[in-house]
């Protein structure tokens, strides 16, 4: 049904009387008095049925609920109306409120007071169903207008959350066709594409990672569309989001995004949802850039990227290969990465997240690197966090393994003591000549 047909629908669903039972009884105060011809539209006790109203008057009607709720009273008291009614009473106002909204839907959307009516509007649990989709109908045609309008963005959004996907979903993908990109890098357009990868069925959402696989730099790289992005990491399925996917982890775009201060935050959504195949490929690329995980660990972006891959590789059985491979090259080296990040601003993060997945077979390994770092461990922040993450995962062996360094250096000092001349350069002893 058309919004022309629902103003001029007259049938017992729509009956032009209702608005006026409802609105002038419960929702005219005397601040807001209601529109010439209303009272002339109240059933009277006794009445059996109230003759059909004018076309004119019916219209101006209408046209007075329309201005009504673009305004701060008529806006707050037509909500009202939707908690404080119910019943028959409930169903027929706003059978006649959608009547009235219906030939404007898409510029009321867009108003400040008159999208709170609609939003609320939908948001009614005991809304009728075929009431619901001419709500949902309305917007078809005007989605590309209210996705990147700071209000019309809410209602669309409101609108996918209550149930309009199998309304709206053919128009989603031919009103945004070649448009994708520029509503994702909007202020309000992403969070309705966002929705739309969450909410859309699969096979009607794929026209998104369609049209971002080709600019997937660009837009992982932006503070809007990176968002879209990990929606697509969360949700996105099909051979559109497995070609977006091979282009993101080419080897130069992973090394650019991992230092992105947006950007990284779409390799975390990869390393967190990815298969286990997405998750190789991520580790192998990690271990195998020139840079290193030394500098990955004390980047403040790429150290996140890092830790969230050490993360997975932990929680996966099936990476137990690629695990191996990450730890290896964090515990090896002279000095091995483990040791030069500790005390890092952001490398102890890897160290902490490295302690605590550890295994038993790499303990001894990581106490002697503790005990290498001794008491620096104990006079840095970041220190006593490495601390705290190693008694918490090897217990009362990590007191141990840090007193030995100390032990050694008293050992070393009383020996040197009992050696002829020993305690002073000059083989004094303080006394004097």
């Amino acid at each position: 049904m058309t919004a022309g047909d629902c103003q001029r629908d007259t049938g017992p669903e729509m009956s032009p009387s209702s608005p006026m039972k409802v609105l002038q009884p419960y929702c005219m105060p005397c601040r807001f008095q209601a529109p010439p011809g209303l009272e002339r539209l109240r059933r009277l006790p006794g009445d059996a049925s109230p003759p059909a109203p004018p076309p004119e008057i019916l219209e101006d009607a209408r046209s007075k609920v329309v201005a009504a709720v673009r305004t701060k009273e008529g806006a707050e008291l037509t909500c009202s109306q939707f908690a404080r009614l119910g019943g028959a009473t409930l169903d027929a106002f706003c059978w006649e409120l959608v009547a009235a909204m219906l030939p404007q839907l898409p510029r009321l959307c867009c108003d400040a007071q008159a999208s709170q009516v609609i939003t609320s509007l939908m948001s009614l649990p005991g809304l009728a169903p075929d009431l619901r989709r001419r709500l949902f109908g309305g917007l078809a045609g005007s989605l590309l207008k209210l996705t990147r309008d700071k209000r019309g963005c809410w209602v669309v959004q409101r609108a996918l959350e209550k149930g309009a996907a199998a309304e709206l979903c053919a128009a989603f993908e031919t009103e945004l066709a070649g448009k994708v990109l520029l509503c994702s890098q909007h202020l309000h357009g992403n969070f309705v594409v966002q929705k739309c990868v969450e909410l859309l069925p699969p096979q009607a959402s794929a026209f998104i990672a369609r049209e971002l696989k080709e600019c997937v730099l660009e837009a992982a790289s932006d503070v809007y569309s990176c968002r879209v992005l990990q929606r697509l990491m969360e949700h996105g399925q099909g051979s559109d989001m497995d070609e977006l996917l091979t282009h993101l982890l080419r080897p130069e775009c992973v090394e650019r995004l991992a230092f992105d201060a947006y950007g990284h935050n779409v390799l975390r959504a990869l390393l967190a949802h990815g298969s286990c195949e997405q998750v190789q490929r991520m580790a192998q690329i990690l271990c195998a850039q020139e840079c290193g995980l030394l500098v990955y660990a004390r980047n403040r972006h790429a150290s996140l990227v890092l830790d969230q891959a050490l993360e997975t590789l932990f929680e996966r059985q099936e990476l137990q290969e690629e695990r191996a491979e990450v730890m290896q090259r964090l515990l090896s080296g002279q000095p091995s990465v483990l040791l030069q990040v500790a005390l890092d601003r952001f490398g102890n993060y890897i160290a902490q997240r490295a302690i605590a997945g550890s295994l038993e077979s790499e303990r001894e390994q990581i106490l002697e690197l503790l005990a290498a770092l001794g008491a620096r461990l104990r006079r840095s922040a970041n220190g006593r966090h490495i601390c705290t993450a190693a008694r918490r995962r090897f217990g009362a062996a990590v007191a141990e393994a840090l007193r030995k360094p100390e032990l050694k250096q008293n050992e070393a000092g009383d020996s040197g003591l009992n050696q002829p001349g020993g305690g002073f350069p000059d083989g004094r002893f303080g006394l004097g000549a």
